[in-house]
C-alpha cells in the first residue's frame, strides 16, 4: 500500500511540475487586461506611498501586498505581477493529495491532471486577478476540512481556516464558497433523509444522530475550533487592515455612494502602523477593519442596484456557455461521474455528490452576484468543484483500462485508451489555444471585453525604449477621449488623462518610467509637437489633427484597446531607432 501511495504522490508531483511550467511559460507576453493594469498601478502606488485601504471594486488587497514586495525585488512588469497567481495555480494539483482518503489512486491522479491542465485554470493562473487564489484557497480549505472529519483530527482546522482567510484576502467571494458548501451539504442531507425512509429509519432520527455526532466532535476539538477561528480572524485583519494614512471619509466610503454617511469615524480610526506602535489600539483596529470591510462590501456587492439591474438570465447563459465551451471535458466527465456514483452500488458517493452540487450551485449562484457579463474568471469557481466528480469518472476509465490489459481484453483496452486520449488531447488543445495561441482574441471564450486585442506589445516595447533615451515628455495623449483631469485625493498619473479609459497605458507608463502629458486640443497639440515627443497617442476619432501635423518619421499603428473596439492610434518616431 505504501508503494502505491508513493507512486500516486510522485505522479501528482510530476503533474504539478508540468502545471508550473505551463503557467510560467511566456507569462509576460499577453498585454495587461484593464483589471490587471489598474490593480498593478495601484500596487506601485502603494509601494511608493505606503498607503493602502480596502477598495471593494478591486476586491481583496492580498495581491497588492504580495506584488508590492515582488516589484521591489524584481521590478514592475507583466510577468512579475502575474507570478503569484501562476505559482498558486501551478501548485494547485498538489491539493489532490488531500482527497486520498476518499478517492482511489486513479481518481487522485486524474484530479491532479484536471487541476494542472484545465484551460480555465491555466488561463486565469496566468492572469493577475484574485479568482485563482480565492478558488485554490477554498479548495484546499475544503480538502483540509474533509481530512479533519475523516481522521477526527482537529489540527486540520487550522490550515483550513487560514486558507479560507487568505482566499478571502484575495477576493471576497469566498463567502459564496461558504454558501455553496452550505447548500451542497443541505442537498446531501436531503438525499440521506430520503435514503433513511427507504431503509426504515425516520428522518428525525437521522438528523438527531448527525447533530449528536457533530456536537460531540465540536466538544472533543473545542480548542482547535476556537484556535482556528482566532487564526481566521487574525489573518483577515492582517490582510485587510489599512496601511499608511487613511483618506478622507468621502473617499474611504466612495463605494457606498454620496448618500451614505458611513458608520465609522475614518479620521480617528487606527491603521496597522498605529496598532503596532500602540498595542492598546489593537482591539480598535480589529473592530474598524472587520466592521468597515463588511460595510464597504455590502455597499459594493450586496446593496441592490436600481439603476443597473442584474440581467440574470443573460449572465447565467453566458457563464454556462463559457463553462461548456472552455471546459467540455470536465463538464461531461463530471456529469458522468455524478450519475455513475448516483446509480451504482448501494449508496451514492458523498464526496462526488457534494462536489457536483457545489459546482451546480456555483453556476446558478454567480450570475446573481456578478456585475458584468462575459466574466470568464467566474468559470474558475465552477470547474474547481466539478473537477472532483470528473476525476472520479476519468479514474474509472483508467481502472477499466488497467483491468482490460490484465485480462487481455483488447477491445476494452482500446476503448479506455480512446477516451483518455480524447480527454487529454481536447484539454491540452483548448488550453494551448486559449492561453498561448490566441490569449487576446475576441473569439477566445475566456477573453473578457476589457482585454486589449492584437499585438500591442511591440509598440509598448518601442515606447519604453524611446522613453529611456528621451529627456522631455515621452508620450503625448491627444484629444478629448484621453483628456479628463480629475481632482482626487489619490493622484493617478498622468493626472491630465482620462485615466480609466486610457488603461492599460497608465500601468505601462508608471512601470517603465515613461513621462506622459496631454494635449486636449489642436493648440495644445501644436505646443506639444514643438518639443518633438517620440510617441503620440490618440483615439481613432481624433487622429485627423495629428495626421496633419506629424512627419514621415512617425510610424502609424492602430491598436484596439478593448477586445472588439476602442481603437487608439500610436505615432512612433521610427527615426530614433
Amino acid at each position: 500500500m505504501r508503494v502505491r501511495r508513493d507512486r500516486t504522490a510522485l505522479a501528482v508531483a510530476g503533474l504539478a511540475v508540468v502545471a508550473l511550467a505551463v503557467r510560467l511559460a511566456a507569462l509576460g507576453r499577453r498585454v495587461a487586461h484593464f483589471d490587471e493594469a489598474r490593480v498593478a498601478y495601484w500596487t506601485l502606488e502603494y509601494a511608493e506611498t505606503g498607503v493602502l485601504f480596502y477598495r471593494p471594486i478591486i476586491h481583496g488587497p492580498l495581491l497588492q501586498h504580495l506584488n508590492a514586495g515582488l516589484f521591489g525585488l524584481f521590478g514592475a512588469g507583466d510577468l512579475v505581477m502575474r507570478l503569484v497567481p501562476a505559482l498558486v495555480g501551478g501548485l494547485l494539483p498538489l491539493s489532490a493529495l488531500l482527497f486520498r482518503g476518499r478517492l482511489r489512486r486513479e481518481a487522485v491522479v486524474s484530479l491532479a491532471f484536471l487541476l494542472a491542465l484545465n484551460p480555465v485554470l491555466v488561463y486565469y493562473s496566468r492572469f493577475m486577478r484574485g479568482d485563482i487564489l480565492a478558488g485554490a484557497a477554498s479548495f484546499v480549505a475544503f480538502g483540509c476540512l474533509l481530512r479533519a472529519v475523516d481522521l477526527d483530527d482537529g489540527r486540520y482546522l487550522y490550515p483550513a481556516t487560514v486558507a479560507l482567510a487568505v482566499g478571502f484576502g484575495a477576493k471576497e467571494n469566498v463567502l459564496a464558497y461558504l454558501l455553496a458548501f452550505a447548500g451542497a451539504a443541505g442537498l446531501l442531507l436531503h438525499r440521506r433523509l430520503l435514503f433513511a425512509r427507504f431503509e426504515g429509519t425516520t428522518p428525525l432520527a437521522v438528523c438527531r444522530d448527525y447533530l449528536w455526532r457533530a456536537g460531540r466532535g465540536v466538544r472533543r476539538h473545542a480548542a482547535a475550533v476556537a484556535g482556528s477561528a482566532a487564526a481566521f480572524l487574525a489573518t483577515v485583519v492582517l490582510i485587510y487592515a489599512p496601511r499608511g494614512s487613511l483618506p478622507s471619509k468621502r473617499l474611504y466610503y466612495a463605494s457606498c455612494g454620496a448618500g451614505h454617511e458611513g458608520y465609522f469615524d475614518v479620521a480617528a480610526a487606527p491603521t496597522l502602523g498605529d496598532a503596532l506602535a500602540n498595542p492598546l489600539r489593537l482591539p480598535e483596529l480589529v473592530w474598524f477593519t472587520v466592521g468597515s470591510t463588511a460595510e464597504l462590501y455590502a455597499c459594493q456587492w450586496i446593496t441592490p442596484r436600481a439603476e443597473d439591474p442584474n440581467p440574470y438570465l443573460e449572465f447565467l447563459g453566458g457563464l454556462s456557455a463559457t463553462t461548456l465551451e472552455a471546459s467540455t471535458a470536465v463538464v461531461v466527465l463530471a456529469v458522468a461521474g455524478f450519475l455513475g456514483t448516483l446509480y451504482a452500488g448501494d449508496r451514492p458517493d458523498d464526496l462526488v455528490s457534494f462536489a457536483f452540487y457545489w459546482g451546480a450551485a456555483s453556476i446558478v449562484g454567480y450570475p446573481f452576484i456578478t456585475d458584468i457579463g462575459g466574466a470568464g474568471w467566474l468559470v474558475v469557481h465552477v470547474v474547481l468543484p466539478l473537477s472532483i466528480p470528473a476525476a472520479v469518472a476519468l479514474g474509472v476509465v483508467l481502472r477499466w483500462g488497467r483491468e482490460a490489459r490484465t485480462d487481455g481484453d483488447a477491445v476494452g483496452l482500446a476503448a479506455a485508451v480512446l477516451v483518455v486520449a480524447l480527454v487529454v488531447s481536447s484539454t491540452g488543445a483548448t488550453a494551448y489555444a486559449t492561453s498561448f495561441a490566441a490569449p487576446q482574441a475576441d473569439d477566445n471564450p475566456l477573453v473578457q471585453y476589457a482585454q486589449p486585442a492584437g499585438n500591442l506589445g511591440p509598440t509598448l516595447a518601442d515606447t519604453r525604449r524611446l522613453a529611456a533615451d528621451d529627456e522631455g515628455t515621452d508620450v503625448v495623449l491627444y484629444g478629448s477621449h484621453l483628456y479628463n483631469p480629475v481632482d482626487d485625493e489619490l493622484e493617478r498619473r498622468p493626472t491630465c488623462s482620462n485615466w480609466f479609459d486610457a488603461l492599460p497605458l497608465p500601468w505601462y507608463f508608471e512601470a517603465d518610467d515613461v513621462t506622459a502629458d496631454c494635449a486636449p486640443n489642436e493648440t495644445a497639440l501644436e505646443t506639444a509637437l514643438a518639443d518633438d515627443p517620440p510617441v503620440i497617442v490618440a483615439h481613432k476619432d481624433d487622429r485627423a489633427a495629428v495626421d496633419e501635423r506629424v512627419g514621415d518619421d512617425y510610424d502609424v499603428r492602430v491598436h484596439r484597446m478593448r477586445s472588439r473596439d476602442t481603437p487608439f492610434v500610436f505615432y512612433v518616431d521610427e527615426s530614433r531607432r
